[in-house]
């Protein structure tokens, strides 16, 4: 069968469920977003789903500020099982492609997720770093800040990264 790329809109309930159902399972890695957030992203056209068989396999939970030329993305998660199958590049993807008004996307993740090889296979560049609210230990999380940018808009030869590749997923 083969993966749909759907916009999930309020009225989709079990969608919606089966999002936070799989944001549930990383929370540790995603930190918590709590349902009526899901719900509120839906409404606005922020939550993305990578669908199979009626089941979520991935989402993009994101916003769109209205102060920002960018994208905020909240949540990129892709089920355990179903990692390696371009699920997240897809939804990457679908995000630019809704909204080419937009100059980028940024999101931030901790720096002991170790992730950074994932972020750049997607296009993302570092963007600086701040300190995190989380603590493990006693010890205050780093968070990487990353940015994704078409190629013309990037500031800096220096910055620039390998376009994404073609294949099919």
């Amino acid at each position: 069968m083969a993966i749909k790329l759907v916009s999930v809109s309020p009225v989709q309930d079990e969608l919606i469920d089966k999002a936070i159902a799989l944001g549930d399972r990383y929370m540790k890695t995603l930190g918590l977003i709590t349902p009526p957030a899901y719900r509120k992203a839906a409404e606005d056209g922020g939550l993305a789903a990578a669908v199979e068989a009626d089941e979520v396999l991935g989402y993009a939970l994101f916003g769109l500020p209205k102060r920002s030329a960018r994208i905020r993305l909240a949540h990129l998660c892709v089920a355990e099982e179903q990692r390696g199958r371009g699920i997240a590049h897809r939804l990457v993807k679908g995000i630019k492609e809704r909204h080419p008004e937009r100059l980028g996307i940024k999101a931030k993740c901790r720096r002991d997720c170790n992730l950074s090889g994932m972020w750049r296979s997607l296009g993302f560049i570092p963007d600086g770093e701040v300190r995190g609210r989380g603590r493990d230990d006693g010890i205050t999380v780093s968070v990487l800040i990353l940015t994704w940018a078409p190629l013309h808009l990037l500031p800096s030869p220096l910055l620039a990264y390998s376009p994404l590749s073609a294949s099919t997923e």
